[in-house]
């Protein structure tokens, strides 16, 4: 069987070459969820929720 060039199909990440370590391609992931906000809710902080 000869060995044939691969050509990529589309919507796959073509295989990497020897010898190179590629991670596969993935959107960049946001630091938190969109609907959460980074600063902390002051209201929350009026009733801190570890008080015993």
């Amino acid at each position: 069987m000869s060995m044939l060039p691969v050509e990529p199909v589309p919507g796959e990440i073509p295989p990497a070459p020897p010898g190179q370590d590629i991670p596969p391609i993935k959107e960049p992931e946001p630091d938190h969820l969109p609907d959460e906000s980074p600063v902390p809710n002051p209201d929350e902080n009026d009733n801190p929720p570890n008080v015993l």
